[in-house]
């Protein structure tokens, strides 16, 4: 009698299972070894469970059987241990067994039991135990050593399967693929799409089907770890399983690997190279914010889409000076918030954080220390998201014209309105806007040397109070009055409201021209 013939197909293929770490059968395979089916196998309860994995048999008639075994195990009996113990002893004896984690519970018919004591089957349906019965007396011996012997033998096929992912990844290593590489290779291997993921779920690499999206579910993961810290994770997603043996063997080999090509990439010569790819990618906006955080992961920085961070320019640096100053600026701010790297003569950095001046003050000790003396920097305005740092770098390069005579630094939100300016100095209306405003004055302190220009500047700078301009220009009061009326004079009257305006401007513009 042969009632599994219509639950298992009678061909099946080897679907490796993992149990604990260690290869195992289903229960569906074991039920078509040639030594089972001789025995008659009838699935009482689990029919749904023929996916179970069995790592090994063991024989027993004891009723304390349970303490002997260690999960994983199909157990073969005669019942012999359980005979006359009642509905209580048996409901026991399945309880202890399903809470050891056995497999499958075996029972030859014939020695002890007729058929199957229906208590020990219902203690068998509550505790979700497999229970199988043999119609035909056939050797346990027999059972046990072919299950163990296909066991070994898939155990050894799949230790040659791992040696040979392993070597595989070791030779894409020592060829010098970087993490991207190395995926490539995962995936090939697993036939699935696998992906590296920093521990905050930026993706850093993935390689595989095109058609699984980003937020599929991972079936299985192995933690990267570099230097004793958790890095984060190369995951596997479907069609990839769990319990194929090729797959956790890629993963735990593809772990370590991928943990030594992201420390030489973080330590080799391409580092300069990948910093100065992203930071030209950050300032022109090319690619995405979530490329650019899982770039920036790779080179060991921690920088999120959404937090708040600057750009800075260093100039007026020596050509030898460049490396050593770009590792003391990299150097100058905590661990993993700094990206620098050289562009043309000068370096430039993304920095996390929102504090500008202590950022530049930083900066510019630590060149100092370099032995760069001369050097200047520029920075940007905070900016709240990473995507927005390029304007804030591309504003900090514009200031650095805008650095005061004497020194050595300059926030480029101290000096927008002269950037603006800079911008319209040589525009036409600009210059006419001079002339109109302030070109009789400007003659006049040409040609006789006087302040006037300057007198106007102050006036106006404080609010048309006589006083403080006198006080700000070290003039008397009465030098004052007499320079504002040869102003009226010349440009007249400049205390209309609708002249504030076009006076200030026309005096800055004028200043930008001279200064620019």
């Amino acid at each position: 009698m042969d009632v599994v013939s219509d639950l298992v197909p009678t061909a099946l293929t080897w679907c490796p299972v993992w149990w604990g770490g260690a290869v195992a059968m289903s229960l569906a395979e074991v039920l078509q070894l040639d030594s089972v089916r001789h025995a008659g196998p009838e699935v009482l309860v689990g029919a749904d469970l023929l996916d179970r994995p069995v790592r090994w048999v063991h024989t027993s008639e004891l009723a304390e059987a349970a303490f002997l075994l260690r999960g994983g195990e199909l157990l073969l009996t005669t019942g012999l241990g359980i005979s006359g113990r009642g509905a209580v002893g048996e409901a026991a004896y399945v309880a202890a067994l399903a809470e050891r984690g056995v497999a499958a519970l075996a029972l030859e018919l014939g020695w002890t039991f007729p058929e199957a004591p229906q208590s020990l089957v219902a203690a068998c349906r509550a505790h979700g135990l497999p229970l199988l019965v043999l119609r035909s007396v056939v050797p346990f011996v027999d059972i046990t050593e072919e299950v163990q012997t296909a066991l070994l033998a898939r155990s050894s096929a799949v230790t040659g399967r791992a040696r040979d992912v392993r070597q595989a990844l070791a030779d894409a290593l020592l060829s010098g693929s970087g993490p991207a590489g190395i995926v490539d290779v995962l995936a090939g291997l697993v036939g699935a799409p696998v992906q590296v993921l920093t521990a905050d779920g930026a993706l850093v690499a993935a390689a595989g089907s095109s058609g699984v999206g980003r937020r599929s579910r991972p079936v299985a993961r192995r933690d990267i770890v570099l230097l004793e810290r958790h890095w984060g994770q190369v995951v596997v997603l479907p069609p990839g399983r769990a319990d194929d043996p090729d797959v956790m063997a890629a993963l735990t080999h593809g772990a370590e690997v991928l943990g030594l090509a992201l420390l030489r990439s973080a330590a080799g010569g391409d580092l300069d190279e990948r910093r100065r790819q992203l930071v030209e990618d950050v300032r022109a906006g090319r690619g995405t914010v979530s490329d650019w955080v899982g770039r920036s992961r790779v080179l060991g920085l921690v920088f999120a889409a959404e937090s708040r961070c600057l750009g800075l320019v260093v100039t007026e640096l020596g050509a030898a000076d460049l490396a050593v100053c770009a590792r003391a600026v990299a150097g100058a701010f905590p661990p993993g918030t700094a990206l620098v790297a050289e562009v043309g003569h000068q370096l430039l950095a993304v920095v996390a954080g929102s504090a500008a001046s202590a950022a530049a003050r930083a900066v510019l000790a630590a060149v100092d220390a370099a032995g760069a003396r001369s050097a200047r920097v520029a920075v940007g305005p905070v900016v709240g998201r990473l995507y927005d740092v390029g304007r804030s770098m591309t504003q900090a390069e514009r200031a650095v014209r805008c650095i005061p005579d004497g020194e050595r630094f300059v926030l480029a939100a101290t000096v927008t309105a002269r950037l603006l300016l800079a911008e319209v100095v040589d525009d036409p209306l600009a210059g006419e806007l001079v002339r109109q405003e302030i070109g009789a004055l400007l003659a006049h302190d040409a040609e006789r040397g006087t302040r006037l220009v300057e007198t106007l500047q102050a006036y106006l700078a404080h609010g048309s109070s006589k006083g403080r301009a006198a006080d700000s220009l070290g003039v008397r009061r009465q030098t004052l009055y007499a320079r504002l009326a040869r102003i009226a004079e010349l440009i007249g009257d400049v205390e209309a409201p609708d002249r504030h305006l076009p006076l200030v401007v026309a005096i800055a513009v004028s200043r930008s021209s001279l200064a620019l």
